[in-house]
């Protein structure tokens, strides 16, 4: 796993390098990628070497060379290093507030305002545009937002910087939707900032808070991977007390989908009870002065103290067997009103969805009939060697005609698919042998399961496949990511003529919000208007963000709608 920079060492290092240097890394962004990395020495293809200093972070750069520190080697290593500042939590997450807090006058943040103008001139450049002179004002950006407080603006720029980085490498991880959406949440906290600068939700902090919760009954329900895009990887636990709040315990820290494999067996290390995710999962515990964050984080502090049950936590106890008993409508329902709130108001768990239902096959995908639902599609997140999610897919594949238990996390804009999580057998289901020590149930990342029994081999020919809802806000999609992607030369003027029928075709199925925004972005893309001179306006692009940005808005809202009556 490479170092984290600063942002301000990083854009103090890039900006130091001549511009004929820089031209050289734009035209090849990996180039530093063929250099041999060992450690904190990085020696180049011509046997220079290039010497990080890393107490926490990189604190200084220097390289063989002798153009050293304003050399190309310099530049092409701090391109590559990750900009996520090692003492804050990755997300930077803010903590919501359990009292109202009184209303204070508006107050705009400058620096906001500027950082609008600056992702404007990015959206207008687009993203596969954005060379190294316009990452270091990024850079700098991400560092004054820091340093003046607004800790969710620094971390949605980071995110965009990152998304920039992965395009302009080729590397296979970028997404165009991705970057899409991170634009759209920047833009949008910045807009709200430059207005108002007085709401904690929106200014956000660099670390997580913990509370003190008292005394806690908790039992265990599953452990799942993570892989993060930022380079993070471990594994987190849920747990569910007795009012039936979910709450998680992770071991997440920078590495790979390896560093997820391992964690598994590592300890927790909640309070004194030494238990690896593999039990915690699966135990009941008892835990005093306990502490966790707003969004279900439980802490791990001195005064901690947690003790094992004598029974394990099984889905047959009643309690936890409750988490099934809501309707699937009643779930998505749920589901649906925290993904409209923001990331850091969304409880622990939010996401999950209780599944009941048969397994079934159809074209080598596996799905799930539930008894008051159509068939949902089964898949994972986690396409990884160390991990058995894949693998265990294609033994449920191959198990058609078992009733089961899972739970499975759900993507509102993905109608008919749910990421597996866990999986056991339902009550009388015999076929479905799991070993003793995993009382009664699988975690899909971890546990590698078996063909059961008796199960059905071939697929389901009497299974319908989930429905295929067409997408119709597709071309408003388009036309927002093409802009991400390639700025205002992907308006050109013979694409107005397109547009208009793009915004028709919206209009004709009630989408006329959607159809006014796709128009008006068109609209002051080729703003007509002249100076005294007679030559024609530059763009004004913030004014062309602020209409890009009601658009995207516009889709994500419309999206989220559809989706929801489409399940």
């Amino acid at each position: 796993m490479r170092p984290t920079i600063s942002p301000a060492l990083a854009a103090d290092l890039l900006s130091a390098t001549p511009s004929r240097l820089l031209a050289k890394l734009d035209a090849d962004p990996a180039l530093a990628e063929r250099w041999t990395w060992t450690g904190t020495s990085i020696t180049t293809d011509k046997n220079d070497v290039v010497t990080l200093t890393v107490p926490d972070q990189v604190t200084a750069v220097a390289c063989t060379c002798l153009l050293s520190p304003r050399c190309l080697h310099v530049a092409a290593v701090v391109s590559l290093l990750s900009v996520i500042n090692a003492n804050a939590t990755v997300d930077a997450s803010v903590t919501a507030l359990t009292t109202v807090a009184p209303s204070l006058p508006a107050t705009p943040s400058p620096t906001a305002a500027h950082v609008f103008v600056l992702l404007s001139d990015l959206l207008a450049t687009g993203a596969h545009s954005t060379g190294s002179l316009a990452q270091t004002e990024l850079l700098r950006s991400i560092h004054t937002c820091r340093a003046t407080g607004l800790h969710r603006l620094a971390a949605a720029q980071t995110r965009v910087l990152l998304l920039v980085r992965e395009l302009r490498a080729d590397r296979p991880e970028f997404a165009l939707a991705t970057l899409a959406a991170e634009l759209r949440g920047a833009l949008a906290v910045a807009h709200q900032l430059s207005l108002d600068a007085s709401d904690p939700v929106l200014v956000g902090r660099a670390r997580r808070d913990y509370a003190p919760i008292g005394q806690l009954r908790l039992r265990g329900l599953f452990s799942e991977a993570v892989v993060a895009r930022s380079g993070h990887a471990g594994c987190i636990t849920y747990l569910l007390a007795e009012d039936g709040a979910i709450f998680t315990r992770a071991d997440v820290a920078a590495g790979d989908a390896n560093r997820a494999a391992g964690a598994y067996d590592a300890p927790a290390n909640l309070g004194d009870a030494v238990l690896p995710h593999r039990e915690l999962g699966r135990a009941g515990l008892f835990v005093s002065d306990a502490t966790a964050s707003a969004d279900g984080r439980l802490g791990a502090g001195q005064r901690v103290r947690a003790v094992r049950a004598s029974e394990p936590a099984r889905w047959d106890d009643p309690r936890v067997a409750a988490c099934w008993e809501p309707a699937l409508a009643t779930q998505l329902a749920a589901i649906a009103a925290h993904d409209a709130a923001p990331d850091e108001l969304r409880p622990a768990g939010w996401d999950l969805l209780f599944l009941s239902g048969t397994l079934a096959a159809h074209g080598g995908r596996v799905l799930l009939v539930p008894a008051d639902h159509g068939a949902l599609e089964l898949s994972t997140a986690h396409d990884h060697r160390a991990l058995h999610a894949r693998d265990n897919l294609a033994i449920l594949a191959r198990s058609a005609g078992l009733a089961v238990l899972a739970i499975g996390r759900v993507g509102i804009g993905a109608p008919g698919r749910v990421d597996l999580l866990a999986i056991g057998p339902a009550a009388g289901e015999t076929r479905f042998a799991l070993p003793e020590a995993w009382h009664g149930r699988a975690n899909l990342d971890y546990d590698r399961l078996s063909v059961p029994a008796g199960a059905a081999i071939s697929a389901s020919a009497s299974t319908p496949a989930p429905l295929t809802i067409p997408d119709l806000l597709a071309p408003l999609r388009r036309r927002l990511e093409r802009v991400a992607l390639g700025g205002l030369a992907t308006l050109p003027t013979h694409a107005l003529a397109e547009l208009d029928r793009e915004a028709a075709t919206l209009a004709a199925c009630a989408l006329g919000g959607g159809a006014d925004a796709l128009r008006t972005l068109g609209a002051i893309a080729h703003d007509a208007t002249r100076a005294l001179t007679g030559t024609r306006r530059a763009v004004d692009r913030p004014r062309f963000a602020r209409a890009w940005l009601r658009a995207a808005l516009y889709e994500d809202a419309a999206r989220r709608r559809l989706a929801i009556a489409s399940w």
